[in-house]
């Protein structure tokens, strides 16, 4: 069983030797301190050494942070020659970027003799050249990562809060055009024929005079980079565009990618990652006492013992079949508006999802379900036909048990009876 008083609940085997880890920080932000380790302080970077293990080393690589093309490609050159100068052959390498910082980390890894284990990408606005192939269809192609860098890197996870805007949508581009897109994009072509869907104009030109970014008439930035195996987005509720951008380098966040580094990338992993939950307000990973951040704790997880295993829950989709006639409703031919409700033992409404309209059959997925659930162990579940005169229950409320297995994140749950059959899928999320 999962020790609840452990800071990580995953049981994971250690990867062997020595590595070094290189955090990079994003555009506009080279006075950050998260990526320092100060004595007596706690930052993003102590909780990943103190996580990776004595066998780490953490660097912190300095760069203009200017938010344009040419200001990464010469701080990937810098980056690749950091790494060379502090690692040696038998060295495990780890690059940990922010915002613009994984696309330096990225463009990086062609540039260095030796394979480098591990980039993760925190809030990285992936830029794509998209094209089209002759059937019309969209083909993007990462510009910041063509097949020589994937292939010196032997694990890319890209890691968002879900309320992060700007990895897909403020995000510029300063810098990069077509030409220079297609320019880096070349590998990626050469057992492809693709088109440029869209071709230069004179209110391109002009737009690009007047210091406009509507010339950038193929590029966009997304917060998802199609040739990495893992695009996590996990759930945040803190507010403001800068701390919405930043909290993805907490100081939890900093001791979850320690784990990532000492112990490698896996789908149990994964799984973990996106079942992460950030409330507000949340620390930046800036270098701050651990007494702040013991008493933000308290504030946020009063009634919880482990919130590294479990802070709340969360309903992924449901599905309802109902039998024809199993409420007075279903009697006559019009076909029932379904949802339900979930209580505690003690009858307390805990949530009631939205009706759907018209059907013995009904669904809802995750968006319908922003609103968390507290933990809970057993509770009630009651399917309802919201009537035009009154609402009529299906059937009699059923009680259920909610228990995860050590280790378990996602877990489905199937209640039949001879009125209907339900099927939730729940997530426990943790800090």
């Amino acid at each position: 069983m999962v020790n609840t008083g452990d800071e990580f609940p995953l049981q994971l085997s250690r990867q062997k030797g020595p590595v070094k880890v290189f955090l990079v920080h994003g555009s506009f932000a080279g006075n950050e301190t998260w990526p320092l380790i100060v004595k007596d302080k706690v930052s993003f970077a102590s909780e990943l050494k103190r996580a990776a293990g004595k066998l780490s080393t953490i660097h912190h690589f300095v760069w203009s942070g200017q938010n344009n093309h040419q200001a990464r490609l010469d701080a990937a050159e810098n980056l690749a020659r950091e790494i060379e100068e502090f690692t040696e052959k038998e060295d495990r390498i780890a690059i940990v970027g922010h915002s613009h910082g994984g696309n330096v980390a990225l463009l990086a890894a062609s540039k260095i003799s030796q394979p480098i284990d591990l980039v993760i990408c925190l809030s990285t606005p992936h830029l794509h050249l998209v094209m089209e192939n002759p059937d019309g269809e969209e083909v993007p192609l990462p510009v910041y990562c063509p097949p020589q860098n994937q292939k010196q890197i032997k694990d890319i996870v890209c890691i968002n809060p879900d309320n992060d805007r700007v990895p897909d949508f403020w995000a510029e581009v300063n810098g990069v055009n077509d030409d220079s897109a297609i320019d880096l994009t070349r590998p990626w072509r050469r057992a492809q024929q693709l088109i440029l869907p869209k071709v230069s104009s004179p209110f391109h030109d002009l737009a690009a005079r007047v210091g406009l970014t509507d010339e950038i008439v193929n590029l966009e930035s997304r917060d998802e980079l199609v040739v990495a195996r893992n695009n996590i987005k996990y759930r945040s509720d803190v507010s403001g565009v800068d701390m919405k951008h930043s909290v993805v380098h907490s100081c939890r966040m900093g001791f979850i990618l320690g784990k990532i580094v000492r112990h490698g990338m896996s789908d149990e992993f994964a799984e973990y990652l996106t079942t992460i939950y950030q409330q507000s307000p949340a620390d930046d990973g800036a270098t701050i006492a651990a007494e702040a951040i013991e008493s933000v704790r308290k504030r946020h997880y009063k009634d919880i013992d482990s919130p590294q295993s479990q802070v709340a829950l969360q309903i992924k989709s449901v599905e309802i079949e109902v039998e024809k006639g199993s409420a007075l409703a279903l009697a006559d031919e019009a076909l029932p508006d379904l949802y339900f409700i979930i209580s505690d033992l003690d009858d307390k409404e805990i949530f009631e999802v939205n009706e759907a309209d018209d059907g013995l059959k009904a669904s809802w997925d995750i968006d319908a379900f922003d609103e968390l659930l507290p933990v809970l162990g057993t509770g009630k579940i009651q399917v309802w036909d919201d009537d035009t005169f009154s609402d009529d229950p299906i059937g009699e409320p059923v009680v259920f048990t909610l228990t995860f297995k050590p280790n378990q994140f996602e877990r489905t749950m199937e209640i039949k009876t001879e009125h209907y059959s339900l099927s939730i899928q729940w997530q426990r999320l943790h800090e």
